[in-house]
This record gives structure tokens, C-alpha cells and sequence, in this order.
């Protein structure tokens, strides 16, 4: 296991997660090892269960022209910057706009993000699914984001992670809201929120990938292997087309730090490579950079000496 995850993992993991082993110890001195280990399964559970910033991702639907009904293709997650409340995605989900209508979560149901939309560049191959960052977002119009469903929550400073390429492997968790899981009533659509933990990879996948760690996020995700925090044993996991524009958020050592854990945001989901099972993001740190320079007014420069 070792060799295949990589020696530095064992040592990342303990070290990020001393502090919640720190605390099962301290409420809970006796018992057996199977004990200990379904108090600890417990603990990651009401993280899981409980963290607030998961809120944040939201499910986005489409509607094409002269259609009956929407369809739900993707995730999206909603955050403040200076004000305004943007929507994060990637930019293959944002591309349906092109032959159609986006939908997000309103106070009266599904309406459009009306905003300023802008997408990375197309690739020369002309082929989207060729763009290594994907990358999206829309600026929302203030009458938009103040009618944004109850239930939606945006995400100020506090909960995002900036860090640009961590010291430590962490691990991570995906969040949407895979479309297989959804049903399409009338003007309805009933849909499924998952999230999926993962442990990230070696640095020479990365390569292998033709991506970099400073801009990208890949974890694994074996769907005949991964075990249910709800069913308490290994199941199948959904296929998690639908996921793509999610929220990434990070199991790093300050989050953990304190209870109620609050996990940061980190980066957007964009892709799945069933073939090497792996689950692709790109930093929030990217999307960022790709901000300030469609919308350098909204930050505010401090100059030094």
C-alpha cells in the first residue's frame, strides 16, 4: 500500500490529523482499538455530516430552447469577492449556456445566474474537454444573488483556502450533485448531494497528467472500493458525472484544529478519469488570478516601500 500510495503519505496524514485523534483520546480514555477506530469513523462522519461550507455547492440545471423540462448537467459554488456574490463552475458546464438557459436554486425555483459570464479560452484542438483548467464563473447581478434559494449559502474569506501548493498531502473531499441521481418532474427536478473523500495522489501523477500541483487538485476514487459513511461498509459509488463545478474542500491541519470543523473551500471539480481512478480539480487560486485580471476593480492593492 505503501509503495503504491507513496511512503510521504502515511506521515502527511497522521501529522494533518493528530488534532482529532488528539480530541477521541482525550473523551474517550477507555475502550477497545475497534472501539476507538468506530469513535474516529464517527467523528470524520459529523464533519461530513455537519460542515456548513458544503452549503456553498449548489446543483445547476438546463433548459433548451422550446424544452418542456430542465435537465440537471452540473455543480456550481457560490462566494463573495468585494461584495458580489460569484458563481463558480467549470467551463464545460458553463458552455451549455451556448444552446440553451442555465438554472440555479431561486427563492421561486430554478432561475437563470443572470450576470456576467466569462470562460477560459477554447482550446486550439477546439475540444473543451483538452482544457486542463476549465475554468468559469459568473458575476451575479444583485438582484439575482438576493434571490438566491434560502437554502444556498456564500462563502466569505474565512472559508476558502488560498494555498497554493500545500507542504503536506492532504485529503480532500468532492461535493455536488451527480445527474444520474436526478428525476425530472414536470417543472421539478429531484436530485441527490454527494460528497467523496479522497486522499491526493504522488506528484508524478500529477505529471503523468500533464497537470501541476500548484493549480490542480487530483485525488483517488475507486467506485468498486470506497466505503459509506452513511451504510457503515464498502459499496459502489454513484458515477459522478454531474459533480463536475462542485466545491473541493480540504481536510488540512488549522481546519482541524478547532470543533465544529469548518472545511475551506480549495478548488472546483472538473473532471473524472474512470480509466486511473481519479478525480480532478482546478485551485481556487487559479480562479482567482483569472478574476482580478477580467475584474482588477474589485481588489484592493496595498503597496509596500
Amino acid at each position: 500500500m505503501r509503495q503504491k500510495r507513496g511512503a510521504d503519505l502515511e506521515s502527511d496524514i497522521l501529522h494533518v490529523f493528530s488534532h482529532l485523534k488528539n480530541r477521541s483520546a482525550d473523551d474517550f480514555q477507555d475502550g477497545s482499538v475497534a472501539q476507538s477506530c468506530a469513535r474516529d469513523g464517527d467523528i470524520a462522519g459529523a464533519i461530513l455530516y455537519d460542515n456548513p461550507t458544503f452549503k456553498a455547492t449548489a446543483p445547476i440545471a438546463f433548459r433548451r430552447p422550446n424544452a418542456s423540462e430542465s435537465e440537471l448537467i452540473g455543480s456550481g459554488v457560490l462566494i463573495w469577492i468585494s461584495g458580489r456574490v460569484f458563481l463558480l463552475t467549470a467551463a464545460h458546464i458553463a458552455d451549455f449556456a451556448n444552446e440553451g438557459t442555465l438554472l440555479i436554486p431561486g427563492k421561486d425555483g430554478f432561475m437563470s445566474p443572470s450576470g456576467l459570464y466569462s470562460t477560459g479560452p477554447m482550446p486550439s484542438s477546439g475540444n473543451r474537454d483538452d482544457d486542463k483548467l476549465d475554468v468559469a464563473y459568473v458575476c451575479l447581478e444583485n438582484n439575482c444573488a438576493k434571490n438566491l434559494h434560502p437554502s444556498c449559502l456564500v462563502l466569505d474569506n474565512q472559508d476558502l483556502s488560498m494555498e497554493a501548493e500545500p507542504k503536506r498531502r492532504n485529503a480532500y473531499t468532492f461535493a455536488g450533485y451527480p445527474w444520474r441521481k436526478s428525476r425530472v418532474k414536470k417543472d421539478k427536478i429531484e436530485t441527490e448531494f454527494i460528497t467523496v473523500e479522497g486522499m491526493e495522489v504522488q506528484k508524478e501523477i500529477y505529471e503523468t497528467l500533464g497537470l501541476t500541483r500548484s493549480q490542480h487538485i487530483v485525488v483517488r476514487f475507486n467506485r468498486q472500493q470506497t466505503f459509506s459513511q452513511l451504510h457503515k461498509r464498502v459499496v459502489v459509488a454513484p458515477l459522478p458525472s454531474g459533480m463536475s463545478g462542485g466545491g473541493v474542500y480540504v481536510w488540512s491541519e488549522e481546519a482541524l484544529k478547532t470543533w465544529p470543523v469548518r472545511l475551506p473551500l480549495v478548488g472546483i471539480a472538473n473532471e473524472f478519469i474512470p480509466d486511473k481512478s481519479l478525480l480532478v480539480a482546478t485551485r481556487l487560486q487559479f480562479y482567482f488570478s483569472c478574476i482580478f485580471h477580467s475584474h482588477p476593480e474589485l481588489f484592493t492593492v496595498v503597496r509596500e516601500g
